[in-house]
């Protein structure tokens, strides 16, 4: 959060005069404060929603990894309760180490960040932007309150685990589809297509700034049904590729498969990081479609410098959780590649397995994301072909960037850990285990 103040205001000129009254105390013109309350809100509602979805997702995993541990608590004597609490605050502390921490170091490079995102913007390219101790407050409060509250319903669940638990793998539980998820599936895609025909009223186009909350609407309505569609995604398009391919890919594709909420969690943060980018641009672009069809002008469409501004946030958080999922359960993956050489597999099989199995939860992410990239755009292009024939752009090229860089970061995070564990004895990696 960034004090904006517009540039030269110390020296005012007699030219000022003619300009539009700025706002007491503030210094800025209704319009430039109108304007910018409007992109502040798009890019904080924007990030809040994927720092919200991908925190879920990896609180649920950490949840799932740790369920031995936490019947392990209970076995001592602590109640479920206390251990839902205790994990509640090792969340928000977490959260507040990482805001601070995350806080330093992005305030140096803040006033650039924003002032190239303005810099396409009508009327925000002057504007000094000042950066201080309140602001930086704010922001790690803000950060705090979002990742805890992100992760509490995945903590509920802490307390609910038993004893018995400890017996049992920890890895192996699998996704559900429970009735709040359904019904935030429902909604969102209830709202969105609401607001998406809403974009015309009478002969014209009266919603264009709707644009920004349909298409993220859309993004965690798929988010939403994860557990019951990405599953079937990832089934459907591996068996099309045969088994019998090569030792690694059989295993990878049955690890993938098998570890449902491990994969969840991945194809959920990569969704976010592929859609966000890919349905934002189709919507602008589909919209300056429409725009240019029927007055002959290409206001309509989304400058590059306002687009990263937009999704620059929610991709950061978003790309970070997927690394993070697959992260997480580095421990597991590298018993699950001594248990391969222990029955003989190579190196060089343990190591493509784990590149295989990257790949495959990202190629998921993507046919997953092409739904939604397919729901905005033909859905903007229905809604606006009421006013002028619309030609849908799906943002393929938007989607194929963010597509190729969570390959890199997925496939580095999967294979550094493999590459490290391979330098020690099996033995080792084995009794760490138990």
């Amino acid at each position: 959060m960034a004090h904006i103040l517009p540039a030269g205001a110390n020296a005012p000129t007699r030219q000022e005069s003619t300009k539009p009254a700025a706002v007491p105390g503030i210094g800025l013109t209704l319009y430039t404060l109108a304007a910018l309350t409007v992109l502040a809100s798009a890019v904080v509602v924007l990030t809040v929603i994927a720092a919200i979805v991908v925190l879920g997702s990896v609180a649920q995993l950490t949840v799932n990894l740790q369920r031995r541990s936490y019947a392990l608590w209970q076995l001592i004597g602590i109640t479920g309760k206390r251990v839902t609490w205790i994990v509640r605050a090792q969340l928000m502390i977490v959260a507040l180490i990482g805001a601070a921490a995350g806080t330093a170091i992005a305030a140096p490079f803040i006033p650039a960040f924003l002032t190239f995102g303005l810099s396409a913007s009508m009327g925000l390219r002057d504007i000094d932007i000042d950066f201080n101790l309140i602001s930086g407050l704010i922001v790690i409060a803000v950060v705090t309150v979002v990742v805890s509250f992100g992760g509490f319903p995945a903590t509920r669940r802490v307390g609910s685990v038993r004893p018995i638990e400890v017996l049992r793998e920890s890895t192996q539980s699998r996704g559900t589809m429970t009735l709040v998820r359904w019904l935030v599936a429902a909604a969102t895609l209830s709202i969105a297509a609401a607001m998406t025909w809403s974009l015309v009223s009478g002969d014209s186009v009266s919603g264009g700034n709707q644009i920004l909350v349909i298409r993220p609407l859309f993004t965690a309505s798929m988010a939403a049904a994860g557990p019951a569609v990405f599953p079937a995604i990832l089934r459907m398009w591996t068996t099309l590729v045969p088994a019998r391919l090569s030792a690694s890919w059989f295993l990878a594709r049955n690890a993938a498969q098998f570890q449902a909420t491990r994969s969840t969690a991945t194809i959920n943060a990569l969704l976010v990081t592929i859609a966000l980018p890919g349905s934002l641009y189709a919507g602008f672009a589909t919209l300056g479609n429409a725009t240019a069809a029927a007055t002959g002008n290409t206001a309509g469409y989304l400058a590059p410098a306002n687009f990263l501004l937009l999704v620059g946030g929610s991709l950061l958080v978003s790309l970070s959780g997927a690394a993070a999922t697959v992260l997480m359960a580095t421990r597991t993956r590298e018993q699950e590649a001594a248990l391969v050489q222990a029955a003989g597999g190579t190196r060089t099989v343990v190591l493509l397995r784990a590149v295989w199995e990257a790949l495959i939860l990202v190629v998921t992410a993507i046919l997953a994301s092409a739904i939604v990239l397919a729901l905005t755009a033909g859905a903007v292009a229905l809604s606006l072909s009421r006013v002028a024939a619309t030609a849908p752009d799906f943002g393929l090229g938007q989607a194929g960037f963010a597509s190729a860089a969570c390959a890199i970061v997925l496939v580095a995070a999967s294979a550094i850990p493999v590459l490290l564990a391979l330098r020690q004895p099996i033995r080792a990696v084995l009794v760490a285990s138990e």
